[in-house]
């Protein structure tokens, strides 16, 4: 979740990478087989403006080795901006394990630093730092036994009056499974958010280095799809990913993962100042002109 960035007007919308995919866990969708990704895991350089509130739920489903996930697992995630620099997100999983019981992925947390906000057709990025963990708290084929860390930077560029995105992750992930051994690797991320058809009509696709949420994830992954934002405060998002199969050993097995995910996602001025309408672009940054 991720994880849309919204612009002000309808022909030219910021929309947020999947964070939005906001940060909640991707999720094991078949018993100890596949875990499937967030709709948009390569984050982007952006926070929601300030006082503002992100609600994100989608529901996915998994395919491995001829079989389809038995249920679909829905998803929730919340998120809120404090200041003009700092965003907080938290978010969950639910869904029916292979024996018809209830089943819940590890809690997720992640905390964004906005430096300075993308400005359109500049040379120079934005950029944010985030940092994010999942807990040893689940239950069930969506509970991962262990924990992840991670602390990604994020730069955005916008081209074309906003009709091609460009985001960039680089960081380091941390895999700690329960009672065992710590695990630390790189990561990174490459994604874009096309305008297509219509200026409310997005193609989105990313190549990453498995999901920073995932406990042992794959090495690469791959995702694509389309948005659609019929307005600046709701986004519909259509997105299929493909990754190796991992067995226990975290070896590739040779066959794949695929996995589809439907979203929406949802923006809503509560806590904004003097009750005026958040801005869709997004809050400033701790550089930035924290004026209107």
């Amino acid at each position: 979740m991720k994880l849309l960035n919204l612009i002000e007007n309808s022909k030219n919308r910021y929309v947020l990478n999947g964070k939005s995919y906001l940060f909640a866990t991707a999720l094991s969708l078949i018993a100890d087989e596949a875990a499937a990704v967030r709709p948009f895991v390569t984050d982007d350089a952006r926070i929601i403006d300030e006082g503002q509130i992100e609600a994100e739920t989608w529901l996915e489903t998994g395919y491995v080795n001829g079989v389809w996930s038995p249920f679909p697992a829905y998803n929730i995630m919340i998120g809120t901006s404090v200041n003009q620099w700092l965003e907080l997100i938290a978010g969950v999983g639910v869904g029916r394990d292979s024996d018809d019981e209830l089943t819940y992925s590890n809690p997720a947390f992640q905390t964004k630093i906005l430096f300075n906000k993308a400005q359109i057709d500049s040379i120079m990025p934005g950029f944010a730092l985030g940092a994010g963990a999942t807990f040893d708290a689940g239950r069930g084929d969506m509970h991962d036994v262990g924990s992840n860390y991670y602390i990604i930077g994020m730069s955005t560029w916008r081209f074309a009056g906003d009709k091609l995105m460009l985001h960039t992750n680089y960081g380091t992930r941390i895999d700690r499974e329960r009672g065992g051994s710590q695990r630390i690797t790189p990561y990174w991320g490459i994604g874009y958010d096309l305008e297509a058809f219509h200026p409310e009509v997005r193609l989105i696709g990313e190549v990453f280095a498995g999901d920073p949420l995932i406990l042992n994830a794959p090495k690469y992954a791959s995702q694509f799809g389309m948005r659609w934002l019929p307005t600046d405060h709701l986004n519909f998002d259509v997105t299929f990913g493909l990754q190796p199969e991992l067995d226990d050993w975290r070896n590739e097995t040779g066959r794949l993962e695929f996995a589809g995910q439907i979203g929406i996602r949802m923006l809503f001025d509560v806590f904004t100042q003097g009750g005026k309408p958040g801005r869709a672009d997004g809050a400033d940054g701790l550089f930035g002109n924290p004026g209107y």
